[in-house]
């Protein structure tokens, strides 16, 4: 396989796009992920009480049953306290929340949130549980109101945080495979400019002179190019097993047959991007552009969860959407039967994108030459 040797020299010859390219994102991931995997706190939530009573007391003693409360003073900034003390998110406890409840009315919270963290969205659902639990119970007076909170708080069990903390440690890990994702994609367009450079360059022209057929030489670039970003998924998986002894709680070969299924999926769509292009001098933008958009509706940079509906919608046609979903569910331990529908869905992607992608690269650029 002449054309796969020479193209794998091509790629991986220079030495400081090697390791930037592979090795540093590789080793950033696996940093994250070893991070992410350590996480043994709950998520840390600021409150700030701007009149303490009975009822607040007890609401403050609910919450801290599974987060770690950090009280605020309510005659400094929310936002500065924040980010002091580093919490998730912070919620303002007023007298409001206890003439919501006498009243019957819809509670209306103020939670603050900074960066990324899901805790506000967990620290809602929580709070909006307990206060169904207050509701359901018969009180006309304020008596009556701290009478059925302090028995419901009594006789309720403990909150077991173990359920926050496996959500903290899926969003964290979540963020990793989301620059993973990232990672091969841009990697997997870069590699593909070898093809583009052999039509610019002529070299096509060459090679099909020689018994190599049109198809041998798109099948042996593509495995190239495949095979450039294997080595950093398989770099990925190697540095957090003996390095980190992270398991994922898979097979490691389960995690590198689902991560190269993605990746061979990335691998067919830039053949088929490039074959559209087929202009060396547009390719550098335009790859920016397409990582960027594919990356952002696809889940990469933060969970479809805090998007609009109709944006939820949209990423069901992007193919990163299903490989964020994949990677993250296999790094964190998912079984590969609960992960077959996205498995499915990015081998249907595989086989799209291949074959779209040899038909527009023989009609596109070799019927130029």
């Amino acid at each position: 396989m002449p054309i796969f040797k020479v193209n794998i020299k091509r790629l991986l010859k220079d030495k400081l796009n090697l390791f930037l390219a592979i090795v540093l994102p590789a080793i950033i991931i696996v940093l994250s992920v070893a991070f992410a995997s350590n996480i043994e706190s709950p998520y840390k939530v600021g409150i700030v009480v701007e009149e303490e009573d009975d009822i607040l007391k007890i609401i403050k003693s609910e919450l801290q049953k599974c987060f770690d409360v950090v009280v605020f003073s309510k005659d400094k900034s929310i936002v500065s306290q924040m980010i002091q003390t580093g919490v998730d998110c912070a919620i303002v406890l007023d007298k409001n929340i206890e003439d919501a409840m006498l009243s019957r009315k819809n509670i209306k919270l103020k939670i603050y949130a900074l960066g990324k963290s899901e805790a506000h969205v967990y620290l809602k659902e929580y709070l909006t549980s307990v206060f169904k639990m207050i509701l359901s119970q018969n009180f006309s007076s304020k008596a009556e109101l701290l009478n059925v909170a302090k028995s419901l708080s009594t006789s309720s069990p403990k909150v077991i945080s173990k359920k926050l903390v496996e959500n903290s440690k899926y969003i964290s890990i979540s963020f990793a495979s989301g620059f993973f994702v990232m990672s091969l994609f841009w990697l997997a367009l870069n590699a593909s400019s070898v093809l583009l450079k052999d039509y610019h360059e002529k070299v096509i022209i060459r090679i099909l002179c020689s018994p190599l057929s049109k198809q041998n030489y798109i099948f042996q670039s593509i495995l190239s190019i495949f095979a450039v970003t294997f080595v950093q998924l398989c770099l990925f998986v190697g540095i957090s097993k003996y390095a980190f002894n992270l398991t994922f709680g898979s097979n490691p070969a389960i995690v590198i047959l689902v991560l190269s299924l993605c990746s061979f999926m990335f691998v067919s769509f830039s053949v088929m991007f490039i074959s559209i292009v087929s202009d060396i001098k547009k390719l550098s933008s335009l790859n920016s552009m397409v990582v960027t958009i594919m990356c952002m509706l696809g889940g990469c940079y933060w969970p479809l969860s805090i998007m609009p509906k109709f944006l939820q919608k949209i990423a069901l046609i992007f193919p990163t959407t299903y490989a964020v979903n994949l990677t993250k569910n296999v790094l964190t331990g998912k079984s590969i039967e609960s992960m077959m529908v996205d498995i499915a869905l990015v081998a249907a992607f595989c086989l799209f994108f291949a074959l779209a992608g040899i038909k527009q690269l023989s009609k596109n650029v070799m019927s130029k030459l």
